[in-house]
């Protein structure tokens, strides 16, 4: 037996789930049983049986992005030209399965590093409010920002107006001092300050230099290195520097303004109206990051469905439960966690356009009953009432990208669900009825409905109700899903008292 793995490989955790249920198929096929078995890249055996002392009668490798990530084979007594066939496309199945997984964890991981750059902003915050001046400000920033970077020497420079030049304040680095940052670095540094809105790399990308500027107000520079000859800063580190850059720079600008307001007590009337200004700038600012839109959206939706999750995970401890009960707690939870990761893709997609919408046609019936499974999820108790009801258009189709369109329905009722938790309210009615060549959709409450002062920017990106958490984006999301299917979606006032959404889109 030969190894898969080559210098360009992948490797892929499937779970045995997915192994189990895709080989005992491939196998009642064609009629084997315990023939097949699936090898990762290092050639080691993840499912089936190995016979000792057997070769393969058929191999074929499967990928993960056009990489090589493994291999299945087949062990038969009578070889049979039918079984390499199946078993190339099984290999292609795999794949694509493969490339899925790599694509949802791929993922996963920008989404905690975008928390991780957001949750340092919030700390950054924090550290403000508590009072930290202008020196406790770039000395946490420095340790934080190399905390996520891990880089080998870093130093934060303050501009000095006096000298027209930039002076370091705090640094790390077994081999740096202050003659250090004084040389070749700190002309690096003073040159993106003085030419450069966002990070920038030099020496070979192992020095990253990122500019303290509020609006035309020079007021410093970040600069991380790399000593080793191994290490080199991507793409990810000047997105990173570049935006917590912005935000400090604000904080710093504003902890000037706070130790001119000590210092001059004469003028105290003017200082606190910058000040005002500077912090309803910095709130802009924040507003409109897109580590802010996009992770503070994200995190905000994924609320609802990990508590779903939770729940799920809680009852599979129970220890009298049967195996269809712990399959099906299992497959709820595998559900969600497929939603996080069309929830994720589809926050970004906001920001990148409508490509990443791929429809296929499907009946009503089987939709509307994955929208009310993620609405009622199975063995778990709301205290509001939803009610979804498609019996008028049980046997019709649509052409839909489900896994994106389902997102409609989510952001509406989680909406009213949190309206009515708030304010009054007991229910929420999801329905769908054919109108001629189209099926319209409605999603009503009987909450408080939405204030008449936002009626009429409800569907523009960052226009929020009240909420004390989310950027405002889910409705906007809502009006660009319906309108990518075919469809516009309009607000108007229930008859139960509460918010009515109605949307149609063409039917099969």
């Amino acid at each position: 037996m030969y190894s898969t793995m080559t210098k360009d490989s992948v490797r892929v955790n499937f779970t045995d789930a997915v192994l189990s249920d895709l080989v005992t198929q491939f196998e009642a096929i064609f009629g084997i049983e315990h023939s097949v078995a699936v090898f990762d890249a290092d050639d080691v055996l993840v499912f089936g049986a190995e016979p000792r002392g057997r070769q393969p009668n058929y191999r074929a490798v499967y990928s993960a992005s056009n990489l090589p990530a493994g291999s299945v084979v087949i062990y038969c007594d009578s070889p049979e030209p039918m079984l390499e066939r199946g078993l190339v496309f099984f290999a292609a199945t795999l794949s694509q399965i493969a490339t899925e997984i790599q694509r949802r964890d791929q993922m996963a991981d920008e989404v905690l590093s975008r928390y991780e750059e957001l949750n340092l902003i919030y700390e950054l915050g924090t550290k403000f409010a508590q009072g930290l001046g202008q020196e406790e400000i770039v000395e946490f920033v420095l340790n934080e920002t190399n905390r996520l970077v891990q880089a080998d020497a870093g130093v934060i420079y303050v501009w000095d107006s006096a000298g027209s030049s930039i002076v370091p304040v705090s640094h790390f680095g077994n081999k740096t001092n202050t003659d250090f940052w004084s040389g070749r670095i700190r002309e690096l540094a003073l040159s993106t300050l003085y030419a450069y809105d966002q990070a920038q790399l030099f020496e070979a990308d192992r020095v990253i230099c990122a500019p303290l500027r509020f609006n035309d107000e020079l007021l410093g520079s970040l600069v991380l290195v790399y000593e080793r000859d191994d290490k080199r800063f991507q793409a990810g580190d000047i997105n990173l520097l570049t935006t917590l850059t912005q935000n400090t720079a604000l904080f710093i600008y504003v902890a000037r303004l706070v130790q001119k307001l000590a210092d001059e007590k004469t003028v105290l009337e003017k200082t606190l109206t910058e000040l005002q200004a500077t912090k309803d700038k910095l709130s802009q600012n924040e507003r409109l990051s897109i580590v802010g839109q996009t992770v503070g959206s994200l995190i905000h939706d994924m609320r609802k469905p990990l508590s779903n999750v939770m729940g799920y995970a809680g009852l599979l401890q129970e220890t009298d439960l049967t195996h269809e009960e712990r399959f099906e707690f299992a497959g709820q939870i595998i559900k969600y966690i497929e939603v996080f990761s069309a929830m994720a893709q589809e926050v970004l997609d906001y920001t990148s356009g409508d490509a990443g919408v791929n429809k296929s046609q499907t009946s009503v019936e089987k939709f509307m009953t994955y929208v009310a499974d993620l609405l009622n999820p199975p063995g778990l108790a709301r205290d509001t009432k939803i009610i979804v009801t498609y019996d008028a258009a049980r046997d019709y189709k649509i052409n839909v990208d489900a896994q994106r369109f389902v997102r409609v329905f989510q952001n509406l009722v989680n909406n009213s669900v949190d309206a009515i938790e708030t304010h009054g309210g007991t229910q929420v009615d999801v329905r769908v009825e054919p109108i001629g060549n189209l099926l319209r959709f409605i999603v009503e409450d009987d909450g408080p409905g939405v204030p008449e002062k936002i009626i009429d920017t409800l569907f523009q990106p960052f226009v929020t109700m009240g909420k004390s958490n989310g950027t405002g984006l889910g409705l906007a999301i809502v009006d660009r899903m319906v309108m990518v299917h075919g469809g516009k979606i309009r607000y108007e006032t229930s008859p139960m008292g509460g918010a009515r959404f109605v949307f149609s889109i063409p039917h099969e």
